[in-house]
């Protein structure tokens, strides 16, 4: 109760402190920054001063912080392991979100602080939590204790290194530290690449040497050719290092970071070749893509393989197992129903980013073939809502069936269903249309977001180039992902209606999503994730009204952070294996005792 009682004290300190600090500033553009405005700058203070209040009042004696607060104790999310300890977990690659918004924060407030403490964050943990070949300890299954401040692992007593669409703010970091970056960006290829059968595994040694040459290997032949029909020939040969490609996304982005750092063509041209193999596994007819371009080799014993529920991929692809019936398209790269977010959202903002920041001028056109061919064979819209059919990537529909049996998909005699489209394609679109040169090359994809955005309740666009939108001024959407798309919207067509869409956007996920002095999923949900992008967003808004130039702004790329590993059941017995989305952060403000 006492944690409680201070924690409100300290927000009515930052509520203060805040109103002062944005009083200081004036709007640069020609838009008159008002009340609400100010509010929503308050509230992202508020948070950022309590993550920074509490995060640090756990342990004085690091700069690191919890991945998430407990918003009614500001005590950092636990891991508790089958052993019940309960370890307070630090993993800054689940935190870059965090880090671009006290980047962004400083932008707008005009203050160093949030900016030194960034950096305070990463100097510490490249100092002490990089391996001495040059991995540094976070990802998927390594974090840091923040009772003891070392190194704990999730996956046994030596979980790898894994990054999967994290994309880690390699700007500051080579700001901070960059001989330690630049390592880290050479071992992460030497970790999980082989660099003779472009094999691609997701998990990193920490035992592997580190190699300053990494990218001086020669070249090799493009792993996917085409077959007497031009489609492509998925190799069934990796012997359990699936590339799967948002793993790819991480390795492909640090090599374009260390390209352009460095001048090294090298990076960059492995980089583009890892991309390659996926455009060239994509249907070439339906114009839709793959979530890895090769299937596994059959590694595992007959007797194993014969269990169904055995889902390990050594018994090779595990959706020609679960869905047979479908022959030879039914593959783990082809399915069009899941993971679909790393697919066509996560790997297209990488490639975007790439394009724009890098030169790499014909990922616009992937970009484009990839997004358009999926939402040409599996967007429709049914009963007022963005929904997907799911298919494999030659247009085959699976919607309807009922699979035979359990495997790696689900159990026996599920029926495959419609999916809801999130609202994170917004943004995928939207910098697609955005980059594309010419206007008559834009009208498809536009005509299918001006629908999207009109299904989500946020009105009609309008036409191409935003001449005559009909918003709804009113919406009551409280989505960050549809915030960030008005206000790109906005950056691009001055248009005004974009902007005060974005404004009550703003406002819904001020009411909707801050509470007890944190932002967080709702107002029940107890934690509040460091990785959440809304302050990212409201941040971004906060500067387009006040004439900053976005491109000086943190640019949002992925908010996928989470940790795997073995935990305690909820029944307080039973060993699980999970996710922090699923087991820590869906517990509820009742679910705390």
């Amino acid at each position: 109760m006492i944690k409680k009682v201070c924690l409100s004290l300290f927000l009515t300190l930052v509520v203060i402190v805040g109103f002062s600090m944005t009083n200081m500033i004036q709007a640069s553009s020609n838009v008159i920054y008002n009340d609400e405005d100010y509010e929503r700058l308050h509230a992202v203070i508020n948070h950022v001063e309590n993550v920074l209040h509490y995060g640090h009042l756990y342990n004085p004696e690091t700069n690191l912080l919890p991945d998430a607060i407990n918003t009614l104790t500001g005590e950092p999310a636990k891991w508790e392991f089958p052993n019940r300890a309960k370890v307070p977990y630090s993993d800054l690659a689940n935190q870059q979100n965090f880090l671009r918004t006290l980047v962004a924060l400083s932008t707008v407030t005009g203050s160093d602080k949030y900016l030194n403490e960034a950096k305070s964050i990463i100097g510490e943990f490249m100092l002490n939590y990089q391996n001495i070949n040059g991995l540094m300890y976070w990802g998927g299954h390594r974090a840091i204790n923040l009772d003891t401040l070392e190194v704990q692992s999730t996956e046994a007593d030596n979980g790898p290194h894994e990054l999967k669409n994290m994309l880690p703010y390699y700007d500051l970091m080579l700001e901070v530290n960059e001989e330690a970056t630049l390592k880290f960006i050479r071992q992460l290829w030497t970790a999980h690449f082989d660099w003779n059968t472009a094999d691609l595994n997701r998990h990193g040694s920490y035992s592997t040497a580190f190699d300053s040459n990494v990218f001086g290997q020669e070249m090799i032949d493009d792993i996917i050719v085409m077959d007497e029909f031009g489609l492509p020939i998925i190799p069934d040969d990796s012997p359990g290092k699936l590339p799967f490609v948002n793993a790819a996304t991480d390795l492909a982005y640090a090599a374009f970071t260390l390209s352009a750092h460095t001048g090294d063509p090298a990076p960059k041209a492995w980089a583009e070749y890892l991309m390659r193999q996926y455009n060239l596994a994509s249907n070439p007819n339906t114009g839709m893509t793959v979530y890895q371009f090769k299937s596994t080799l059959v590694t595992k014993s007959p007797e194993e393989c014969a269990i169904p529920t055995y889902t390990n991929s050594g018994c090779g692809d595990r959706v020609a197992r679960q869905f047979r019936d479908f022959g030879p398209i039914a593959r783990e790269s082809n399915v069009q129903w899941k993971n679909t977010q790393a697919v066509y959202v996560d790997n297209i903002l990488m490639l975007l980013e790439a394009a724009d920041k890098y030169g790499i001028d014909y990922f616009v056109d992937w970009a484009k073939q990839y997004i358009e061919g999926y939402l040409d064979y599996t967007y429709i819209r049914i009963d007022g809502k963005n929904m997907i059919i799911p298919m494999f990537n030659d247009g085959t529909v699976v919607y309807g069936y009922i699979t035979p049996e359990a495997g790696y998909y689900g159990p026996s005699n599920m029926r495959i269903d419609y999916v809801e489209m999130p609202t994170t394609y917004l943004l995928p679109i939207l910098r697609t249309i955005l980059m594309i040169e010419e206007d008559e090359d834009k009208v498809k994809l536009w005509t299918y977001f001006r629908e999207i955005v009109d299904t989500f309740g946020l009105g009609d666009v309008g036409p191409l180039g935003g001449s005559a939108p009909n918003l709804n001024l009113d919406t009551s959407i409280d989505d960050p992902f549809a915030l960030m798309t008005m206000v790109e919207l906005y950056n691009a067509t001055q248009v005004d209606q974009y902007l005060e869409v974005a404004r009550t956007i703003g406002n819904n996920i001020v009411n909707e999503k801050f509470h007890r002095g944190f932002f967080v999923a709702s107002d029940i949900m107890l934690y509040s994730r460091l990785d959440q992008p809304e302050t990212l967003a409201l941040l971004t808004l906060d500067a387009v009204i006040r004439g900053i130039d976005v491109n000086e702004m943190p640019y949002y790329l992925a908010d996928s952070g989470y940790i795997h590993g073995y935990l305690l059941s909820d029944d307080g017995v039973t060993e699980d294996r999970s996710y922090t989305h699923r087991y820590i952060y869906t517990k509820t403000i009742y679910d705390w005792e």
